[in-house]
C-alpha cells in the first residue's frame, strides 16, 4: 500500500484559481439551455422522421424503437414548451412591476 506524502499548500491563490475555473464552467445562460433543448427536440424529431421513412419503405420493421423515439421527441417538445412558458411568465411578471 502506497501512502502519498503530505505536500505543502501553495496558498490561497490556488484555491482562487480553482474557484474561478469552476465558476466559468457552471454558469449556464437561459439562452444556452433553451438552445440546447431546442436542438435536442430537432434531433429527436429528425430521428423519428428517419425511422418512419425506413419503416414505410420496408428497410426496417423495428416498430418498438420507433415508438421509443416518438416518446423521446414528445418529451423534448414538452420540455421546450415548458421553458417557453416559464420565460413568458417571467417576462409578464417583469412587465407588471411598477417603476
Amino acid at each position: 500500500m502506497f501512502i502519498e506524502p503530505i505536500q505543502l499548500i501553495n496558498g490561497i491563490n490556488d484555491i482562487k484559481k480553482h474557484d474561478s475555473t469552476n465558476n466559468n464552467t457552471n454558469e449556464l445562460s437561459f439562452k444556452s439551455i433553451f438552445s440546447e433543448a431546442l436542438n435536442d427536440y430537432v434531433e429527436a424529431e429528425n430521428k423519428v422522421d428517419e425511422d418512419i421513412y425506413n419503416l414505410s419503405v420496408g428497410n426496417s420493421d423495428d416498430l418498438h424503437n420507433l415508438m421509443i423515439n416518438t416518446q423521446k421527441a414528445q418529451l423534448s417538445l414538452d420540455l421546450v414548451l415548458q421553458l417557453r412558458n416559464k420565460a413568458l411568465d417571467a417576462y409578464n411578471e417583469i412587465m407588471r412591476v411598477n417603476v
